[in-house]
């Protein structure tokens, strides 16, 4: 259900994990088992009801700032408002704790594939919820 959401903005299962292994650090051996890994997860997880929430939440709050519906200029995406961040962060941290939470901040930071592409679009909150999915996912990848 929640990969249909997305799918609505053009996240695909495919390009989650193209995003997800872009900033692979690793062997090139291991590569396809951990891009094979990392699907099993992603999927695991949309079916997560926290995260899946978290999601849905991401998705409603551009839906209400794009309209103007938010107690602040949304196409600014001014640095003071930070609930965006927080619900990455919360998205990473259900799925692998701490250290998805220092991953988030690589992947926000990078905003690779899908995450760049949501920000260009200005979808201010989606990006981050992305990000902190992927961070957690990757984060997850390596526990096994």
């Amino acid at each position: 259900m929640t990969l249909k959401k997305l799918e609505e903005f053009g996240i695909t299962l495919k390009n989650l994990v193209e995003a997800g292994m872009a900033l692979y650090i690793g062997s090139e051996e291991e590569e396809k088992e951990v891009k094979k890994n990392l699907e099993k997860i992603i999927l695991k997880q949309l079916s997560n009801p926290n995260v899946s929430t978290l999601i849905i939440a991401a998705i409603l709050l551009d839906r209400e700032g794009k309209d103007g519906k938010l107690p602040f200029n949304y196409s600014d995406d001014p640095n003071y408002v930070y609930a965006d961040e927080v619900i990455g962060l919360a998205i990473a941290n259900e799925i692998a704790g701490t250290k998805a939470i220092f991953n988030f901040r690589f992947y926000d930071g990078k905003k690779p594939g899908i995450i760049g592409k949501l920000d260009k679009e200005g979808y201010m909150f989606l990006d981050d919820a992305i990000a902190g999915l992927l961070a957690g996912c990757m984060s997850k990848v390596f526990e096994v």
